[in-house]
């Protein structure tokens, strides 16, 4: 007997269809691993709102962020949850806005959970050590352990400023743009801006950060000589490892310029040297 015979014909055309259905789920109804898990880190619109209400650049105004710290502190929040799982299965651009955001919110907290910042706040070798540094009254050196203390939590653990930068976003992403993008709360380090970093924008956002600092003369400025000279902020000293070294800081800023300007930058008896670096708090003046 030929079973085939005695199927019912409606449940043909019917089967069809729901093959034709199964086989369009990954593409067409089912979202990706990362998609997902990009929705499951947090957006950053509510630290543009906290960076565009006090940030007027290159200064940020800390005595009305500490005065209304609430958006700030449910923002740093928002990171706090955010499972570190979750982010790691995120694309890269997701990923990197997350944690320079996070730097630079940590250190708004930070800054404000000692406002106004005065000497004498990290004991007698920490007092002698800003002394003999040169560090003003009012630096971020002034705070105990600034760089190392762990005193922000983001993706489930209480991190520090040096945590986020040298053991997550330097050696994680190499992308050496990020030290025109995190802010260590000085008047000579590259400036927040008034919105946070977002990853569909993060390329974008990160080239304008460079191209500003390229038009400040206290950070870039190229002399002729003899012999010329290329004088950068001391940032890009401290990280020149980064950039391949002082021939890589040159090949690095030539990308951004053209002509007679970019023909020096790259002239081989170009010399490189840097700014003094000014650790004034970035505040706004009273």
């Amino acid at each position: 007997m030929n079973h085939r015979s005695h199927m019912p014909r409606p449940l043909v055309p019917v089967l069809l269809v729901i093959g034709v259905l199964l086989a369009s789920l990954p593409s067409g109804l089912v979202s990706s691993t990362s998609d997902v898990t990009a929705q499951q880190v947090p957006g950053h619109e509510a630290f543009t709102r906290v960076l565009d209400r006090v940030v007027q650049m290159p200064r940020v105004d800390y005595a009305a962020l500490e005065a209304d710290r609430e958006g700030l502190d449910a923002y740093l929040e928002s990171l706090a949850r955010t499972s570190e799982a979750d982010l790691e299965a995120s694309p890269r651009e997701v990923q990197l806005a997350f944690w320079i955001n996070a730097y630079n919110a940590c250190m708004l907290k930070l800054v404000i959970d000692h406002y106004p910042i005065q000497a004498g706040g990290t004991g007698l070798f920490g007092a002698i050590r800003n002394r003999v540094a040169g560090y003003p009254d009012n630096s971020v050196w002034q705070i105990r352990n600034v760089f190392t203390r762990s005193h922000c939590r983001v993706a489930g653990e209480d991190r520090s400023q040096d945590e986020i930068e040298h053991e997550i976003i330097r050696p994680r992403f190499d992308e050496p743009r990020i030290h025109f993008a995190v802010n260590c709360a000085a008047l000579s380090c590259p400036p927040l801006w008034p919105m946070a970093y977002t990853a569909d924008q993060l390329d974008e956002q990160l080239d304008r950060a460079v191209r500003h600092l390229m038009a400040g003369e206290g950070h870039f400025r190229i002399e002729e000589g003899p012999p010329p000279t290329l004088r950068l902020n001391r940032v890009l000293d401290w990280y020149s490892e980064d950039f391949g070294g002082t021939e890589g800081l040159k090949t690095f800023f030539a990308d951004y310029l053209s002509g007679d300007r970019r023909d020096r930058v790259l002239n081989p008896d170009t010399r490189v040297e840097f700014f003094e670096y000014d650790w004034t708090l970035n505040g706004t003046r009273r």
